[in-house]
């Protein structure tokens, strides 16, 4: 009897381990669902809310939506997870949102900078400081936030990551520099005339 007991313990573990991996499906098309509306909105993963609403045999219907931009809709997501279907069923489309752009006013986005920053958000608000201005370079992939600085007073190349490493040799920094020292007062100036 004690042995039935304890058989019937591990096997009641057993099962409710089993049902617990039951209550969260669709898990893997939930986050490529979440990945791809981030990227469409250009926002972090974290501030879009996703969850799965129905499964086919084709795949899983997800519910999606971007509090922020107040926009919700769905994807479809096959079984390999890949998306689809990319609905909006209500708020704006992300080409509705700030012209291309989507940010706020200190804020331009960036497609494709160099690694490991990919698409970013530039916050160019930061100060200045000696010669050099600060700005915040957010990836979008991940939300997070780095602090970079710019030496206006030189060369577009000019561009140095969080750890004061110069990275203006990678290319593809000049748009961001140009932005980010567009307001700067570290900016060059222009050359006075010269009196005949």
């Amino acid at each position: 009897m004690k042995q039935f007991a304890i058989l019937a313990s591990g096997l009641g573990i057993l099962l409710s381990s089993t049902t617990a991996f039951a209550i969260a499906p669709g898990t893997r098309e939930l986050a490529a669902c979440g990945r791809f509306t981030a990227t469409r909105y250009k926002v972090s993963e974290s501030s879009v809310q996703a969850r799965p609403v129905e499964r086919t045999n084709n795949g899983w219907y997800v519910d999606w939506s971007v509090p922020r931009y107040r926009s919700s809709g769905y994807c479809f997501v096959r079984p390999n997870g890949l998306v689809s279907r990319f609905q909006v069923e209500r708020g704006p489309r992300p080409d509705q949102i700030g012209g291309s752009s989507g940010v706020g006013p200190n804020e331009r986005y960036f497609s494709n900078l160099p690694s490991p920053y990919g698409d970013s958000i530039v916050n160019r608000g930061q100060g200045a400081s000696g010669d050099r201005q600060y700005f915040l370079v957010r990836k979008v992939s991940t939300g997070r936030n780095y602090r970079f600085s710019a030496r206006c007073a030189n060369n577009p190349d000019q561009v140095y990551d969080e750890s004061g490493k110069y990275v203006g040799f990678q290319g593809g920094w000049e748009p961001v520099f140009n932005y980010v020292c567009e307001v700067s007062p570290l900016r060059p100036r222009p050359p006075r005339p010269q009196p005949r």
